[in-house]
């Protein structure tokens, strides 16, 4: 079963939507790099393949926060949006950037050797980097 999912930055610049599946992987990110880009202790994302994602409005800007990635946000207003990874596997959507994040339920923890350890974890399934979700 999939639902098409809309979502946007803080000031409504950037637009975009995502198809959504429920095998999808969901994961709530514990890595530097997305404490660091978010502000936050862990950063939820759902992983889709590139043709289930789109941007409906606007430009984000990208910055490339490893070998491996880019992350993309508003120049405007800062959000972070999406991430793409350098092979065109995948992007990763932020779940708090949805306009229904409720729509999507983390199903995994990536990155858990780099978790901060005052933040509260679920018990869900836990990788010590990336979960797995190639496509």
């Amino acid at each position: 079963m999939s639902k098409t999912l809309t979502g946007a930055c803080l000031c409504g610049a950037i637009t975009y939507e995502i198809t959504h599946t429920e095998g999808d992987v969901a994961d709530i990110c514990h890595c530097a790099e997305c404490r660091r880009a978010s502000g936050a202790a862990s950063l939820p994302w759902v992983q889709v393949p590139p043709g289930r994602f789109r941007v409906t409005r606007g430009a984000a800007r990208g910055y490339a926060s490893s070998p491996h990635a880019t992350r993309w946000f508003c120049g405007n207003c800062g959000t972070p949006l999406y991430m793409t990874d350098n092979t065109g596997r995948s992007v990763g959507i932020t779940l708090g950037s949805l306009d229904q994040p409720e729509a999507v339920r983390p199903n995994v923890h990536g990155w858990m050797s780099e978790h901060v350890s005052w933040a509260a974890v679920e018990d869900l399934p836990r990788y010590d980097k990336a979960p797995p979700y190639d496509f």
